[in-house]
Order: C-alpha cells, then structure tokens, then sequence
C-alpha cells in the first residue's frame, strides 16, 4: 500500500476504500482489516466511519495485540492507541454535533482525555519493570549473547538448544525478551532470546515501544546473534545504536552459534601440575566444570591442559596456587 497525499483521509485510496465497503465488508460478521502501514489516529477514525462493520488495524496495531497477550507493555501500548483514536472520534463528533458538557467540554472526550493520562502513567510503569527485568536478568557470566531475527527466523528454536530451555511453539513468541544461562566452550553465557522482528527492514521504533526490554538487552549485549533471513538492514541497524559485536547466523543451529560465540569471546590455554591432595583434585573436577579439559596424565603429579575464559584466569591462578599446584600460560601456536 502506498500512503499518497491525495490518500490522506484513509491512508487507503479513495477508491480502495469504496471496494472495501461494497466487496469485502458487508454483512454483520463484524471482519478485523488490517492496514500494512501506520495509520494516525484521524484516519483509523475516517477508515473507521466507512467501514463500519470492520474493526480496524495498522501494522503496529496487529503485532502490539499479538504481543499484548503474554507482554503487558505491549498490552498497555494497544490500550493507549485505542483511547487514542477514541479520543480523536469524540473530539471529531464533538465538533460535528456542536454538543458539550457544563463544563465547555464534551464530557466522553473529557473522560478518554483522563484515560488517557492513566494509560500513559501505566505504560511508563511497565516500561521501568520491563527494562529493569531485563538488567537484573543475570550475574557472574562471561557475556551477554542476544538472539534477534525477522518473525519467521528459527531464533526461538536455537535459544533452547543452546540453553537447554523449553520454547513455545506458538507462532511469534517469545512475546518479551526471555533470558537463560549457556555454556559455550569454557564460557558461561546469559542468552537472551527477543521477538520476532517484523518487516524487512530495520529496528522499527514501534516495536521497541512495546518491547522495551529488547533494547536494554541490546545495550549490555557484548554479541548480538542475527538469525535467519534478511540479515543485513538488522545488523546495520543494531551496530549503528549499539556497542555489541553483530554476527551473522544464516543457520539456526547451535554449532554454527557457538562457532561464531567462538570468534568473539577470548580463551586462554593453561598448562597445570598439581599434586594428588583433595583441593587439587577439587579443582580438577572444577575445571572439568568451568573449561575444556583437552588432556591429562597421571604422573608423579597430576598435569593437564585446559582451555578457560580469558576473564576467569585470575580465579583459577588463585585455586592452583591455594592447592600447591603451578600453573603457566600456553603460547599460541
């Protein structure tokens, strides 16, 4: 659809709008029509006023629904624009029937004025607890790993195989961005899985609207997944707002996650000797935990070599030490 000046009224040229009415949207069955654009308030009331049986939606509209019912920020934001166009109906009856309360004002547009304000009030409260939930998510990892993708990606699917969760099968969820811990080579990770991003473009801004969350998982991620289809305008829009190292996925599988997880978090190889006492052996079964054990011998000591997290090396410095063991670095190459 194309939004032209002489379409202003409807968004809809006035044609299509009269093919709509005398084709489409007969009888009382009461149809749901969305537009695929944005519509402002003044035209969803004018689209509303010929296609009285049909209950009218633009793009925004239709996903902010589809979200609202498992995320209560999209659930206020649908609320809102509904009060809205309320709102804008009654001023628009307002003035054509010239009626008005005592006060000077139409009391029904005085009154979604007030709801209005409530709404309002509501939705910046979600918004807060959202982002909150999302920044309080998880501690003590070695990196923040978002998964984004366009609707039809298989974000979802490979958020539960890296993870080990269990995801919905519904189409178009999660409806709100849903974090669990994983482990990629020695690194623990938080993974966040997000909502399906619709278009083929870009961020849109009416989507993080309702999806708060999704930006402040944006903000603290040290690596942003892009799966699936239509890559390209989502990294650049990510990398052009956000800090966080855009991969591409074509392949929503965890090896090819993991593979690229690989390239952006560092490793260190370390070289151990430790004695045969409990700590020591403690310590083993740690590092079988926390890292990747590539060998050990059993000798007049116990030697191993482990690849860790470049960030966890002081930690482990301190264990092999408080166990009398030693501990170097292996060169690369």
């Amino acid at each position: 659809m194309t939004d032209r000046p002489e379409d202003a009224e409807y968004y809809l040229s006035p044609a299509t709008v009269t093919e709509l009415a005398t084709r489409y949207l007969g009888g009382d069955d009461g149809p749901t029509l969305v537009v695929d654009g944005l519509l402002h308030p003044g035209q969803a009331v004018d689209l509303g006023s010929r296609l009285e049986s049909a209950r009218i939606l633009d793009r925004r509209g239709a996903v902010w629904e589809w979200l609202g019912e498992a995320n209560p920020v999209a659930a206020a934001r649908a609320s809102l624009r509904q009060s809205r166009i309320a709102r804008r109906d009654a001023a628009t009856a307002q003035r054509t029937e010239s009626t008005s309360g005592p006060t000077g004002e139409d009391g029904r547009h005085a009154e979604l004025d007030r709801q209005c304000q409530s709404l309002r009030a509501e939705l910046d409260r979600r918004r807060a607890a959202a982002r909150d939930r999302v920044r309080t998510r998880y501690g003590q990892v070695d990196g923040n790993v978002v998964l984004v993708g366009r609707v039809a990606a298989e974000r979802s699917q490979l958020w539960g195989e890296l993870t080990g969760e269990a995801v919905s099968q519904e189409p178009g969820r999660p409806a709100q961005p849903a974090t669990a811990a994983a482990t990629v080579g020695p690194h623990e990770l938080a993974v966040t899985d997000t909502p399906g991003v619709p278009g083929t473009d870009g961020l849109p801004e009416w989507l993080t609207e309702a999806v708060p969350g999704l930006l402040a998982a944006l903000a603290e991620a040290d690596c942003v997944l892009v799966v699936g289809p239509h890559r390209g305008p989502l990294c650049d829009a990510i990398t052009d707002r956000f800090d966080a190292d855009c991969r591409a996925v074509g392949t929503a599988t965890a090896d090819a996650a993991r593979a690229a997880l690989g390239a952006v978090f560092e490793t260190v190889e370390l070289a151990l000797e430790l004695p045969y006492t409990d700590a020591a052996h403690a310590l083993v079964s740690a590092l079988h935990d926390e890292g990747v054990v590539h060998e050990v011998a059993y000798e007049q000591a116990m030697y191993l070599r482990v690849e860790v997290s470049r960030s966890a090396v002081e930690e482990f410095e301190r264990r092999v030490s408080d166990a009398d063991g030693r501990l170097t670095t292996v060169e690369a190459g």
